[in-house]
């Protein structure tokens, strides 16, 4: 079999595999001899109807059996020949028999890039420490005591910025100027707003501000083209606003009381505090790692530029969009509901999916080079691990990892995860402490949950 190999872009080449004519036929042959003992042909005993008879009256039938087993094992023993990492399912570009019943076929493939693999130690990194202050344990603890707080009914002033007023809404909508379509009045009982807040149209703000229980306010708001939901987009809406309660919230104090009464086994304000500074500083030390982790990768792709096969770059995408699509429905949306262009979005993805690739192939290469492998041991730890977070036995883990065949991806993962810990290891690293951990509000919610767990 002769075998021509040509390079095309993006990873892609093209195999021409030239199958002689005699290893045609005695694939042929062979399918022939086992057709003919399962066959009945009328006019012959079953298992003796002669070769030529198969041939003629299953010509079409020989041929497509012949092309499903030949084909395969014919472009199978030309990649491993030329020792091609074939990526994806290969697809025929072209396909003719000659007249002495040789095939002359063309294969599409993508392969793993070739590449040199630049420098990866001593790499010049720049490590972003995040630190948490007094001030954000303080904005800490006013986030839980506005979960704390209390609304009181306002007696001797009218409402100011900070307040919630409590309406009755009657709006209607305006149609446009020559529209003969009619618009439904919008009506919204006993609806809540902060007047001054950063969620509420300024024109509620001015509207309501100065009112007592009891009161009327009328006034209009514009509503942008792209406003969501659709049906307010481009409106304008003239809104009448009964008011009936003006409130203010009342924070609780931040002290020892307060803090026993958002877990028990707080003691102190103290003990609060020291709650929260743990956890965030654990958050703190998480997003300095993680975030140095991303830059070193960055620098690695920033130094190793190669093209990287479609095929993978689309399954990336098509990751990463089902854990766009997840988190979601986390928050409680229907993508299929949303009116959003979902082939931009995913284009959209197309730079940090290659770049993920990219990084991949270079991990491997890492690895490759440095003979970086996986044990047993490393193996079953991190599924213990991962058991241990999502809360289920090691070995009902593990029997689950085996049957859907993603054993093997944790290993490769495990293995690029060590390959990234060895160019980290050499790296000269320059520190940079930030203020502000950046990830106060979770810590601050932990401690309101402890409070509800608690009570």
């Amino acid at each position: 079999m002769n075998i021509t190999v040509t390079d095309q872009q993006q990873c892609k080449k093209q195999l021409r595999l030239e199958i002689p004519s005699e290893t045609v036929r005695a694939e042929t042959d062979k399918i022939a001899a086992d057709l003919a003992r399962k066959v009945s042909v009328p006019g012959f005993r079953p298992g003796h109807v002669p070769k030529s008879v198969i041939k003629t009256r299953f010509r079409k039938e020989l041929r497509d059996e012949m092309l499903a087993q030949l084909l395969p094992h014919s472009l199978g023993d030309a990649i491993k020949e030329k020792e091609l990492k074939v990526i994806g399912e290969p697809s025929v570009e072209d396909l003719k028999f000659g007249d002495d019943e040789s095939i002359d076929v063309t294969f599409n493939v993508e392969v793993a890039p070739e590449f040199t693999l630049s420098n990866y130690r001593e790499l010049p990194l720049t490590k972003r420490n995040y630190k948490v202050r007094d001030e954000d344990i303080d904005k800490a603890i006013d986030r839980v005591r506005q979960g704390q707080a209390q609304l009181v009914p306002v007696e001797d002033r009218t409402s100011q910025t900070g307040d919630i007023v409590t309406v009755n809404l009657l709006g209607t909508p305006q149609a446009e100027e020559g529209a003969t379509e009619t618009l439904e009045e919008i009506k919204q009982e006993d609806l809540e707003l902060e007047i001054g807040s950063d969620g509420v149209f300024k024109e509620f703000t001015e509207g309501l501000t100065g009112v007592r229980p009891g009161d009327t306010r009328e006034f209009s708001v514009d509503y942008p083209a792209d406003y969501k939901p659709d049906k307010y987009a481009g409106k304008h809406v003239d809104y009448k606003a009964e008011v009936t309660a003006v409130r203010v919230k009342e924070l609780p104090e931040a002290d020892d009381v307060f803090a026993q009464g958002i877990n028990e086994d707080f003691k102190t304000i103290e003990d609060l505090r020291q709650d929260i500074r743990s956890k965030m500083e654990t958050e703190a030390t998480q997003r300095t790692e993680n975030e140095f982790r991303s830059a070193t990768m960055e620098k690695l792709v920033e130094r190793n530029r190669f093209d990287v096969p479609e095929y993978v770059v689309e399954k990336q995408i098509d990751s990463r969009m089902k854990t766009l699509f997840r988190q979601m429905a986390g928050q409680g949306m229907d993508p299929r509901l949303l009116k959003i262009d979902w082939e931009s979005v995913r284009e959209g993805q197309r730079d940090r999916a290659q770049n993920e690739v990219r990084g991949t192939f270079i991990l491997d290469k890492i690895a490759e080079a440095e003979n970086i492998e996986v044990s047993e041991e490393e193996l079953t730890k991190e599924i213990q691990e991962f058991a241990q977070s999502i809360g289920q036995a090691d070995e009902a883990v593990r029997a689950r990892l085996t049957k859907e065949n993603t054993l093997d991806s944790i290993r490769e993962q495990v293995r690029h995860r060590k390959a990234l810990d060895l160019v980290i290891a050499s790296a000269e690293i320059r520190t940079e402490d930030i203020e502000g951990p950046g990830a106060d509000e979770t810590a601050a919610g932990n401690a309101g949950n402890a409070g509800k767990h608690a009570s």
